[in-house]
């Protein structure tokens, strides 16, 4: 089978570069490493000369098209992107076309699916992609390109059941089955670290208005016993209110802000923390999730951001109803009796390896695009 992507900062993945990429990046990395193990080939559309970018040794076949930073907003859509797109997917002649995260793209995607005469499937990247709190994020023409790509999707795959379950509400007739992410940690895994080589709570993530950085300085004021390391960046257009939460935790002394963390040292900035935290408002499928219990690490997180409650049905860390909840599980992960917490990493990596490989999950994927592929 030959599929076909787009992603516009899978390159800086590959590349190892310090870039905000997004989670359906790392996401997508990890899919074409299933995928390939199953003898598929995967193209992915992206920037004009991301192909040079990367260099030799791409898992993927990168496929250069344009120059987003150039042309006139909105119209370059129509006599620049649009028709690059479409003459480079000719090109590639792929069997299906998938596309994620919601915005102009899939509706564009779709278009271009329907025009070679191929299956369109979307990949749901985010909760408020599904129930459309999306559409408060997106400009007009981006919601109406993205509602465009889902109605004609013949396939939409989602990460958890919340967001199959809020699809069904406007997409009732259109399939929609729940593929957990896959991850494969890069190289080797890091050796275990006890409980005793375990010093700070780790947070990661974009300085964005979702992942809630008001919360974190919260706990972390309450909780000036606990040392905090903060890894994460700002994005293009960084809201003001998340640049005084900065410099306000920026003044604290149990905080420490250590920048952005290039993906190959993921996993060791992880396997020395207590726990992940994660305050965000939402989330899809986080894979940082599934970065911290590979390197052993547990996950706090809250229980609306916990994708099928599978942090607290497998007690891979902890789901909190409310603010309180999620502070009083920081304080009590971190005064955990080293042997009981020894056995919680265990726990957490096993996890990962059981359920999240890529060549199984890519397994459960191409079982659901099979019969698109044979009908087209």
């Amino acid at each position: 089978m030959k599929l076909l992507f787009i992603d516009f900062t899978l390159p800086y993945v590959l590349h190892n570069a310090e870039y905000p990429a997004g989670g359906w990046a790392t996401e997508l990395q990890n899919w074409i490493e299933g995928l390939t193990a199953h003898g598929h080939r995967s193209g992915v559309l992206t920037w004009k000369g991301a192909k040079d970018y990367v260099g030799a040794g791409s898992p993927c076949d990168l496929i250069d098209t344009y120059d987003p930073a150039k042309g006139l907003p909105v119209f370059k859509y129509f006599y620049s992107y649009i028709p690059s797109l479409l003459s480079a997917a000719r090109r590639y002649q792929p069997d299906i076309v998938i596309q994620s995260v919601a915005g102009v793209h899939t509706g564009i995607m779709a278009f271009v699916a329907r025009r070679l005469g191929v299956p369109f499937v979307h990949r749901v990247a985010n909760d408020v992609d599904a129930d459309g709190r999306c559409a408060a994020r997106l400009r007009r023409y981006e919601n109406t390109a993205y509602r465009y790509g889902l109605d004609r999707a013949e396939l939409i795959v989602c990460q958890n059941t919340y967001q199959a379950e809020a699809l069904e509400r406007t997409h009732g007739a259109t399939p929609r089955p729940v593929v957990h992410n896959p991850f494969k940690a890069p190289g080797t895994l890091p050796p275990m670290v006890p409980r005793g080589g375990r010093d700070y709570v780790a947070w990661m993530g974009v300085f964005k208005a979702q992942k809630n950085l008001p919360l974190l300085l919260r706990i972390a004021k309450a909780l000036p016993n606990v040392h905090f390391r903060v890894a994460g960046g700002p994005p293009p257009d960084m809201e003001a209110e998340a640049q005084r939460t900065l410099e306000a935790l920026r003044g604290l002394s149990n905080v420490e802000l250590v920048g952005y963390v290039r993906r190959t040292d993921v996993l060791d900035f992880l396997a020395r923390a207590v726990c992940l935290l994660c305050t965000s408002h939402f989330e899809g499928f986080s894979n940082v999730f599934l970065e911290a219990l590979t390197a052993g690490t547990p996950v706090l997180t809250r229980k609306t951001v916990d994708p099928d409650h599978i942090i607290e049905r497998n007690a891979l860390g902890g789901a909190a109803l409310n603010e309180e909840e999620l502070q009083a599980a920081v304080a009590n992960l971190w005064r955990l009796d080293g042997n009981a917490f020894d056995a919680m990493a265990i726990r957490c990596r096993e996890y990962v390896v059981a359920h999240h490989a890529p060549a199984a999950k890519a397994a459960e994927l191409v079982r659901l695009l099979d019969p698109f592929v044979a009908r087209a």
